[in-house]
């Protein structure tokens, strides 16, 4: 049985690290907002196409998007490198942090394409939803290393399990979510492709299973709690996202 984790005073440690994107109070200021809303644990297809089809045709919304979807590429450069020190590093830890380091600068160009000069940074007006999206980074980061810690794992191993596990999850939700962006920015005249972008992260995802398999008995039964946790962290992102898109858009 997977062992739950308890609520602590490190629920920013992640955060701490990544850099002052924004000013802790504004960061709990936005978590409060979140976990005040009431939200379903699955979000459908259909619910996030319909958001990103209203993101879309909105110039200044969409350009805050894309911005809000570098950072998060960056955060996932920043976190590997974070995570992952000392004389072990594989050759598919590097080439993961320079691959999302590159995805982090594909999204940023689309960002000054769709937008202006005044996108060039991560300040918070330039983002969609940009606080509750690093707290989602933040809460599943947190979950899956508090989980694993109360396990009888090695420091190493445990770092890596965690940089598998949130490296997995974190896949698998973008690929769904990029999948649906695809579809709309090729049915319309945007000019833009995210199919390389999805190539390299079903690559990642393939890559964390079989190294999660590899290193971990409880792999299964870990990754369906771990998934549970996610879905929930997700909705409520989506939901603060939902809610700043226009009514009349």
């Amino acid at each position: 049985m997977i062992k739950p984790f308890r609520q602590g005073s490190r629920f920013l440690f992640f955060y701490s690290k990544m850099g002052d994107f924004f000013q802790e109070a504004e960061m709990l200021g936005d978590m409060a907002s979140v976990q005040s809303v009431k939200v379903r644990t699955r979000v459908n297809r259909s619910e996030i196409r319909s958001v990103l089809e209203d993101i879309e045709r909105i110039p200044s919304i969409h350009a805050k998007w894309l911005n809000t979807l570098s950072l998060l590429e960056h955060i996932g450069a920043r976190k590997i490198h974070a995570s992952q020190t000392g004389n072990s590093i594989s050759e598919m830890v590097l080439r993961h942090a320079s691959e999302e380091a590159r995805h982090a600068a594909f999204f940023k160009k689309l960002t000054l394409r769709v937008g202006s000069e005044e996108f060039s940074g991560y300040e918070p007006a330039t983002l969609l939803a940009g606080n509750s999206a690093v707290i989602y980074f933040q809460r599943l980061d947190s979950i899956v290393n508090r989980s694993l810690s109360s396990e009888a794992f090695s420091r190493g191993k445990q770092k890596l399990l965690c940089y598998l596990y949130v490296t997995k999850l974190i896949e698998e939700r973008a690929g769904l979510v990029y999948e649906e962006y695809e579809r709309i920015l090729s049915s319309g005249e945007s000019g833009i492709s995210l199919k390389s972008i999805i190539k390299e992260e079903e690559s990642h995802l393939q890559e964390m299973n079989f190294h999660l398999q590899d290193n971990d008995p409880k792999f299964s039964e870990r990754t369906d709690y771990f998934r549970e946790k996610e879905s929930i962290f997700f909705s409520k992102f989506f939901e603060t996202l939902r809610n700043l898109i226009p009514v009349n858009s």
